[in-house]
C-alpha cells in the first residue's frame, strides 16, 4: 500500500519527506541499507550481505506498493534517505488482526523524533486496516531502540535466547515486544 507524502518537522528545526519510495529511489534505498549495515549490529544484515541490485530492489519496492498489507515509508533528507519503517500485516483470518513493523534510522537522524513519527504514522494505518497488535522483534543490547519502541507503548513479551549472532562469535537475544493499538 502506498504512503502518502508527508512533510515532518524535526526537532532540530529541519524537515524531512515520509514517503513511499517509488522505483526511482532504488539507488537511494540500496546506499541507505548498506550504510545501516555498517553503522550498526542492531540490523539484520552483514555489510558484505547488501548485494541488492538495480532489478532486486524495485521489484521490492514494487511489491510494498502494489501490497494490500504491507507498507513501507521511506524518510528523505533532500534526496538522501535517512530512514525507514515497514509494516505487514498477516494473512490469515486467525491473525489478521497483527502487524508486524521494522525500522531503522541512520545515526545522523537519532534523537530528532523520526523513529516515533514512524511509528505513529504506521500505527494509524495499522488501525485503520483492522489491526488490533503491532509486534516487532529487537536485538538485545539496541538499548536506544527499546526506549523509543517503549515510549511508543511497546511492552516486552518475550524473547529468543542466542536469536542473532555477530561476526565476532557472539550472540544476544531477539526480544519480541508487542503494542496493542
Amino acid at each position: 500500500m502506498k504512503y502518502e507524502e508527508k512533510k515532518i518537522l524535526l526537532r532540530n528545526g529541519k524537515t524531512v519527506v515520509f514517503k513511499s519510495p517509488s522505483e526511482d529511489d532504488w539507488r537511494a534505498m540500496i546506499d541507505y541499507i548498506t550504510c545501516m549495515a555498517a553503522e550498526t549490529p542492531y540490523i539484520l544484515r552483514e555489510p558484505d550481505e547488501c548485494d541488492d541490485t538495480e532489478e532486486s530492489e524495485k521489484a521490492f519496492i514494487r511489491r510494498y506498493n502494489e501490497s494490500e498489507n504491507e507498507c513501507m515509508i521511506a524518510v528523505f533528507d533532500g534526496g538522501k534517505v535517512v530512514g525507514n519503517c515497514n509494516m505487514s500485516i498477516k494473512n490469515r483470518k486467525k491473525v489478521r488482526h497483527r502487524a508486524e513493523l521494522g525500522i531503522g534510522i541512520r545515526k545522523s537522524h537519532y534523537r530528532l523524533g523520526i523513529g516515533t513519527a514512524l511509528i505513529t504514522e504506521l500505527s494509524v494505518l495499522a488501525r485503520k486496516a483492522g489491526c488490533t497488535q503491532f509486534e516487532l522483534t529487537y536485538v538485545d543490547g539496541n538499548y536506544r531502540a527499546k526506549g523509543l519502541y517503549e515510549k511508543c507503548g511497546f511492552v516486552e513479551v518475550g524473547r529468543m535466547p542466542c536469536g542473532v549472532r555477530f561476526g565476532d562469535g557472539t550472540y544476544a537475544d531477539d526480544v519480541y515486544m508487542r503494542k496493542l493499538l
